[in-house]
């Protein structure tokens, strides 16, 4: 896991990639400085819409776990899947979200697509289980996790 996503992380340098493995893999940082590290996000000016991600994804990974607290090897976990989040919704300024096409126009010809109103397009890419979404293929990390509802 760690190494796609230091593959993912394409044009730092060694010193700058072991830094952010530092920051990763020590305990002494919090959930926040290890999604800003991910993120290349230095300023707190952002830290308030990513203590909502964090909080946000770990209610829902508590939600489908069963659990009442996070289990210690789900922290990285759930690390990435808040940057994963941010990223699909396009929150911050990092980049906007890709949503779905509405339509298409080739010189004259105009195809519109049937959209869900009111639908981010985001919104239908980030589910945890519900409707048969794997939630970016965590969900199968989760399910190690979970515990029998009655």
């Amino acid at each position: 896991m760690l190494q796609q996503i230091l593959d993912s992380l394409e044009g730092l340098t060694d010193l700058e990639k072991n830094e952010l493995l530092q920051v990763l893999m020590s305990p002494t940082y919090s959930r926040l400085e290890k999604v800003k590290a991910l993120l290349g996000i230095t300023g707190t000016d952002q830290d308030g819409i990513l203590e909502f991600v964090i909080q946000t994804i770990e209610e829902m990974v508590l939600s489908y776990t069963g659990q009442d607290t996070l289990p210690a090897p789900l922290e990285k976990v759930l690390v990435v899947m808040a940057v994963s989040y941010y990223k699909s919704a396009g929150l911050g300024d990092t980049s906007a979200a890709v949503g779905p096409v509405a339509s298409v126009k080739r010189g004259d010809v105009t195809t519109s697509f049937a959209t869900s109103s009111g639908a981010s397009g985001s919104a239908s890419t980030f589910n945890l289980g519900q409707d048969g979404g794997d939630f970016f293929g965590w969900k199968t990390v989760l399910n190690e996790y979970r515990k029998l509802r009655w």
